[in-house]
Order: structure tokens, then sequence, then C-alpha cells
């Protein structure tokens, strides 16, 4: 038996090491992909350029409000409008004979001497003033 092989057909054989994407092609590539990234960055500019605007209004927006709330502050704290408020809830200034003045010898220092009171107070004084330095009362000087 005869076994039935095609009939041969006449190609063109192609030597692929020396053919390739011809360098024009590759320079078309290259002028697109770079027309492609400039009008991308010019619309992301032009996008970050519309939000700073935005921000920019909101700033301003904002500035004014709290200007306005700075001196409407600033009118309900003067000593007229105070006043009226101490005399709407019954407060009254003091009177001369209300002000005490109280010596500086009386106010805590740390000319205070290390045995004074018990030893609890003496332990107690020394805790305060290593946790909370600023807890030493001042003179008025």
């Amino acid at each position: 038996m005869k076994h039935w092989k095609p009939t041969p057909v006449l190609r063109r054989r192609f030597d692929f090491d020396k053919k390739g994407v011809p360098l024009a092609a590759w320079i078309v590539g290259l002028v697109l992909v770079a027309s492609f990234v400039e009008v991308w960055q010019a619309t992301r500019v032009s996008e970050l350029t519309l939000s700073i605007d935005r921000t920019s209004a909101q700033l301003s927006q904002v500035q004014s409000r709290l200007s306005d709330l700075d001196a409407r502050l600033a009118a309900h704290h003067t000593r007229p409008a105070l006043a009226g408020i101490a005399g709407r809830l019954g407060m009254k200034p003091a009177e001369p004979t209300q002000i005490v003045m109280i010596p500086a010898a009386y106010l805590a220092g740390t000319d205070l001497p290390e045995n004074a009171g018990s030893q609890l107070a003496m332990l107690g004084r020394r805790v305060a003033e290593v946790l909370v330095p600023s807890a030493r009362a001042r003179s008025r000087h």
C-alpha cells in the first residue's frame, strides 16, 4: 500500500534572525507613546489645577468665616458686653472690703523647712514636687 503524501508547496523561507521590526515602525511607535504620555500629563496637570482652584476658594471662604467668628467673639468679650451679662446673672463688682491681700510669706514656696509638718505631709510634698513641678505655689512678685 501506498501512503498518501500531500503535494509539496513551494514556500518562501524567511530568515528570522535577520528580519525584525523595521526602524521606522519603532520610531512611529515611540512618537505615538510620547504623544499619549504628553496628552495624559497635560490632562492630569489641568485636573490638579482645577482641584487647587477649588481648594483655594474653599480656603478663602473658611478664612472669611473664621474672621467673622473672631469678630463676633471679640464683640462678646468686651467689658460692656460682659458687664451686661454679669448684671443679668446678678453679679456685681467686688467691694473694696471684700479684697484680701495675702502676704508673700504665707504663700507656699521652696523656703519651707524640710521638717515642717508631719512625715506624711513631707512625703506628700516631695511626691507632688516630683510628679507635678508646677504644683508649687508661686509668689505674686
